[in-house]
């Protein structure tokens, strides 16, 4: 059965064959699933560009882009218990609260277009440590290709806005541009679906600049239009505030929990709650054990459990007890 695909199509075929860049690749295959007619003679074909593209997902992390092999700067790989990026337009804040949040060494500048590659800082929240991505301006032409790339392989958006200048106005033609990208923003209280993992995502916005004369006034305009649909955070990068507030939203958007394992050996009053293993609210003592280690995992017997999970300290559990933040488990093979 013949594909007829519209001209369209082979627009994008041909930026797919001139893409140097996984993130130009990705981009062109995302815009060909978009626009391919939806019938049984496009099935293999749909099939052939997924696989593709899964494949290039996963070269993301690893790839390196340019002559000389220079690592491709848009190829950030993940780090810490999920990522989070920074994304507006030009001038409003975004380097600064990226170098407030995780005291990374950014270029703030009062001019635009100042950030022209992506900078990654660790943001530290209550033993974890989350990844958060300073960006170039979302309007920025020059750079919209690889950025998509990046996007596709964050978990959180977080959305900054200048309460002095036009805040509403900037946000939605900033969710305008996501949403001609393919992206979907995820509202309080929506999840992902399972076969939309890199373009359905969850969604926080920070109100910056709220030190500066009418802030306020602007802020109150973000909450009419925006407080019941999506986490929003008034915040000063340049006086630090609102960042703890930010850091307690990014948690909670990951949907992880913080588990920490003890040794048989270590007596209780000796231990100490750090360095968590990070999972999926859910998670089980099993998935726990296989995080710690493949054959911990295969010769799990029981754990000994103290936490909001159990019906008390010190309780026996098996590997398919349901685990709750903060839980600490000594793990038996």
């Amino acid at each position: 059965m013949p594909t007829n695909v519209p001209p369209q199509y082979r627009d994008a075929e041909q930026r797919f064959r001139e893409a140097v860049s996984v993130q130009g690749k990705i981009a062109a295959l995302q815009e060909m699933l978009q626009i391919m007619p939806k019938h049984k003679g496009t099935d293999h074909l749909k099939a052939q560009l997924r696989a593709r593209l899964s494949k290039l997902m996963s070269d993301l992390e690893t790839s390196s882009g340019g002559k000389g092999g220079r690592t491709e700067p848009f190829s950030l790989p993940k780090e810490g218990a999920g990522r989070s990026t920074l994304i507006g337009p030009t001038n409003v804040g975004k380097s600064l609260l990226l170098s407030s949040a995780t005291g990374a060494k950014t270029k703030v500048g009062s001019y635009e277009l100042s950030t022209q590659e992506p900078i990654p800082g660790m943001y530290p929240y209550n033993d974890i440590y989350i990844q958060m991505v300073d960006t170039p301006p979302i309007d920025n032409i020059a750079t919209q290709s690889r950025l998509y790339g990046l996007l596709r392989t964050s978990d959180i958006f977080v959305f900054v806005a200048d309460l002095t200048n036009n805040p509403v106005d900037q946000t939605e033609n900033s969710f305008k541009e996501l949403g001609e990208w393919g992206f979907k923003l995820l509202q309080k209280g929506q999840y992902p679906d399972e076969d939309d993992q890199f373009t359905s995502k969850p969604t926080i916005i920070v109100c910056n600049k709220a030190d500066i004369p009418g802030a306020l006034d602007n802020y109150g305009n973000m909450e009419t239009r925006y407080g019941g649909k999506f986490p929003l955070i008034m915040a000063s990068a340049h006086e630090e505030v609102g960042l703890d507030e930010l850091a307690e939203e990014l948690f909670k958007s990951l949907k992880i929990i913080r588990i920490y394992t003890k040794s048989p050996r270590e007596r209780l009053e000796d231990f100490t709650k750090e360095n968590p293993v990070v999972l999926p609210i859910g998670s089980t003592v099993g998935e726990a054990a296989q995080q710690v280690h493949k054959e911990l995992s295969h010769g799990l017997k029981y754990a000994i459990l103290w936490g909001n999970s159990g019906k008390f300290d010190g309780q026996r559990v098996g590997r398919g007890h349901e685990l709750s933040d903060g839980d600490v488990i000594e793990i038996h093979a």
